[in-house]
């Protein structure tokens, strides 16, 4: 699924909250003390989900600061794809959002649960995006 939207931030903005974002990540469920210098393309990584007390891998498939991130998201009964491709415009930051979710494989679906699993995708994808919108904004006010 691949959704496009032009959020009101730099560049810049958006690559340095996604760095915070994955040591955050990183640092609250390992013992590695990263850096933004370790965020790359091969980084592994391995969370534990409390509630479900499942295993959660991560791996950075690829990532080039201002034009794309890309991560696999492997647990024991899915595996999720998730892709941010950049491009700054005039008016903001153009991204292209790509998530595959294994699991759903259309041809396993009738076509209305199809249309109404695609809609909660795609809506739970605009609002991850413009909760990062927001994130970013707000750290920007902070500065001021």
């Amino acid at each position: 699924m691949k959704i496009t939207r032009i959020l009101n931030v730099e560049e810049k903005e958006f690559y340095d909250y996604l760095e915070q974002e994955v040591l955050l990540d990183i640092q609250g469920n390992t013992s590695h003390d990263f850096s933004v210098k370790n965020i790359k393309k091969g980084l592994k990584y391995t969370k534990y989900h409390e509630v479900s007390n499942s295993r959660i891998d991560i791996f950075i498939e690829e990532y080039l600061r201002g034009s794309v991130y890309q991560v696999k998201i492997k647990t024991a009964v899915d595996t999720i794809t998730i892709c941010y491709r950049t491009k700054q415009l005039d008016q903001g930051l153009e991204i292209i959002f790509n998530q595959k979710i294994e699991s759903f494989d259309n041809a396993k679906h009738h076509l209305l649960m199809k249309w109404f699993s695609e809609g909660i995708y795609f809506g739970r994808m605009s609002d991850t995006l413009f909760e990062i919108q927001e994130g970013i904004l707000k750290a920007r006010n902070e500065e001021e």
